[in-house]
């Protein structure tokens, strides 16, 4: 007989429910089983019920703080081995010693794109998948970036992000306002606030396989845009880019 192997479980903790459905947006492709939990108090007793394999946890939450939470976790034998990655906002919820006093495994400050996010959770957990299913998009983008208005070509898109062909040398502020149409799906024109998360410019270029450009991470995607990107994916789902 065949046995099926046990999915490895991941905790999100935050107390505010909004973040803990934006993160777990981002494991949509990841097989995993994703719990989440309120508060300090809850997620210890799931890690200990649940044995989960990774646990993201909020610093800065009422009544026991992710600091206190992570202490507890690594100082019982049942959870002292699981990884925690703390979440926090400099000043605010706790200063970087404090964070590693709490004996965690690795932090993210506030605020995170989704691949930072991805990126520490896949270095004590590889089963976390990184990559999003992108389709191809051959649209115009018209951006802002520094103050400069400019105009790219759409070659990819997914659920939190674009890749965008244009070949002149980019302002290094990450910060960029979007605007572009997805036709076959929508009359709208969509504008969407992002950050630059990559450059693909110049000689040696990161990926041959791509024009010249540069991959955008949506931040705070609005509803009808998002609403469009997944009719537009599930409409040339058969043009799936593997770059």
């Amino acid at each position: 007989m065949t046995q099926t192997k046990e999915l490895p479980k991941i905790l999100l903790v935050d107390d505010i429910a909004f973040f803990r459905d934006v993160m777990q947006t981002y494991f949509q492709r990841t097989p995993a089983k994703v719990f989440t939990a309120g508060s300090g108090l809850e997620a210890f007793d799931l890690a200990i019920a649940e044995q989960p394999a990774l646990i993201y946890l909020d610093a800065g939450m009422p009544q026991m703080s992710g600091l206190e939470c992570c202490r507890r976790l690594k100082a019982d034998a049942r959870t002292a081995g699981i990884p925690v990655i703390i979440i926090f906002t400099p000043e605010r919820d706790a200063g970087v010693d404090e964070v590693e006093a709490s004996g965690c495994d690795g932090y993210l400050t506030k605020p995170f794109g989704r691949e930072e996010f991805l990126n520490l959770g896949h270095r004590f957990l590889f089963h976390i998948e990184r990559r999003e299913r992108r389709v191809s998009c051959q649209m115009t983008i018209d951006f802002t970036i520094a103050g400069r208005d400019c105009r790219g070509r759409g070659h990819d898109i997914s659920r939190h992000g674009l890749y965008v062909e244009y070949r002149d040398e980019l302002p290094p502020d990450k910060q960029i306002d979007l605007s572009f149409m997805l036709p076959t799906v929508s009359t709208e024109q969509f504008t969407v606030q992002g950050r630059v998360t990559w450059l693909n410019q110049g000689f040696p270029r990161r990926n041959l396989k791509l024009p010249q450009g540069f991959g955008v991470e949506f931040l705070g995607v609005p509803e009808g845009l998002s609403q469009a990107v997944e009719a537009y994916l599930k409409q040339f789902q058969s043009e799936d880019v593997d770059a």
